[in-house]
């Protein structure tokens, strides 16, 4: 599936460019407390975390905040680069590392080097080659027993595509504004359990939007 992203980055580019008011989070609390137990979870014990597909770099901070040292970021938007490195400048913990990219990144990364991935509405924004590759490139830099933090956004059912008259890129590959790999819970335990082993799963609610995410806390186990 040969499928070109300059669309999707073109679209984030200008939300990162809009983001004129630069501060970064001085509270663990990440406003949600099961999305704050997970990164406590993920940050417990870690010395260095990779952040694929890093957005604001808000993840990061926050564990930085607790505790965690070397903190890396990957985004296929170059004004989200820019924009973490802005804010990281009035970060008083942790050191940083903002990189443009894709996938193809991560084989720049020493195998068995990372403790902790996070993983946050990203694996579903992009291809399923892509995405196949990530947990690849994950599960080769994490460390044995490393962990693996992921969040998926909402399963848009047959109807729903239909009622909000979403585009379908082919076959469960949507483009709803951003690209989206519309998979079931069940589907993505199925493949990601291929490569990590599920310490627990928890519906995240978002009142604020009337929907849940979806996160699993994992582990990388040989």
């Amino acid at each position: 599936m040969d499928i070109s992203y300059d669309k999707f980055i073109k679209a984030e580019n200008e939300i990162y460019k809009s983001i004129t008011n630069i501060s970064v989070p001085t509270s663990k609390n990440l406003g949600n407390e099961q999305l704050s137990m997970g990164i406590d979870w993920l940050c417990d014990g870690s010395y260095s975390i990779l952040d694929f597909g890093c957005g604001t770099g808000s993840m990061l901070f926050s564990c930085a905040l607790r505790g965690v040292k070397m903190l890396k970021g990957i985004d296929l938007s170059d004004e989200a680069i820019k924009l973490c490195n802005n804010r990281a400048k009035l970060m008083e913990f942790g050191n940083y590392e903002f990189i443009h990219g894709s996938v193809s990144k991560l084989e720049e990364i020493n195998s068995n080097s990372i403790d902790g991935v996070i993983i946050s509405n990203t694996i579903d924004n992009i291809t399923p080659s892509d995405a196949v590759e990530l947990l690849k490139q994950v599960k080769r830099i994490l460390k044995v027993s490393g962990k693996v933090f992921v969040k998926l956004n909402p399963y848009i059912t047959e109807k729903q595509i239909e009622e909000w008259n979403i585009k379908v890129i082919e076959g469960n590959l949507l483009d709803d504004g951003l690209m989206l790999w519309n998979q079931t819970t069940d589907e993505w335990r199925i493949l990601l359990s291929k490569y990590f082993t599920e310490c627990e799963y928890i519906d995240i609610y978002y009142p604020e939007h009337e929907q849940y995410n979806r996160m699993f806390l994992m582990v990388n186990q040989i």
